[in-house]
């Protein structure tokens, strides 16, 4: 959205030619993401510089870094009166249901509605940085019109074992599609099944990952508070 006189973040790395020019001839003031405002991400935090300064040791974000990052160039931008302390709390507790979303502990069970290779990479690059010493058993679902072996490549590196399962509708893959990208993996009648099958055979330090379309997120959420409601 741009107006004129108005700050216009962009958190692309490089901001199209298209998009200089349309905020040129709307007035608006571009704030381009590593020309007018840059981060840098270590091991241990990162840091932000923009016209107003720096600021260091942030802590790691729980949704993907660039939209943290972004979304604090707009912050900073809007003329808010926000301290810094409230920035630093919001960053780090920040959270969105199905993105990267860490539902519980031994096993961790963790739910990401990434269905492209570039999600998959994100999400591949996370559970690098996570502390394991188990084994990763994937549940995976997804819509035959996306990339499958594109974002199947892209988890391969992280996962052992494949539990794939079918999604409802004209739009969903079957198991048997997904299976055909994969070295191996098992076949299931829905999610819920392959779900309980993964959480049956994982052991106390593996990594129970649910991806691959909100859909698969969604059947497992379902799931869940079902078992919730079905024990109280």
């Amino acid at each position: 959205m741009f107006r004129a006189g108005k700050p216009a973040v962009v958190g692309e790395p490089d901001t199209p030619q298209t998009i200089a020019e349309v905020a040129q001839e709307k007035g608006a003031v571009l704030l381009r993401r590593g020309v007018d405002w840059q981060y840098h991400v270590s091991d241990s935090g990162w840091q932000f510089r923009d016209a107003q300064g720096e600021l260091t040791h942030l802590p790691l974000p729980q949704v993907p870094q660039p939209n943290a990052a972004t979304a604090l160039a707009a912050l900073r931008a809007s003329g808010l009166a926000i301290s810094e302390q409230a920035l630093r709390d919001g960053i780090a507790n920040a959270m969105l249901p199905g993105r990267f979303q860490v539902v519980s502990d031994s096993p961790r069970l963790i739910l990401d509605v990434a269905h492209n290779p570039h999600a998959a990479a994100y999400l591949a690059e996370r559970l690098k940085m996570q502390p394991a010493t188990g084994r990763t058993l994937a549940v995976i679902g997804m819509l035959h019109d996306k990339d499958i072996a594109g974002t199947l490549a892209c988890l391969s590196d992280v996962v052992d074992c494949w539990y794939c399962a079918p999604l409802e509708g004209p739009r969903g893959a079957t198991a048997e599609q997904l299976v055909e990208h994969l070295r191996d993996g098992a076949v299931y009648a829905t999610v819920a099944q392959a779900w309980h099958a993964a959480m049956a055979d994982a052991c106390p330090q593996d990594t129970v990952l649910v991806c691959g379309s909100f859909h698969t997120v969604a059947h497992v959420m379902e799931e869940m508070d079902a078992g919730r409601t079905g024990g109280e």
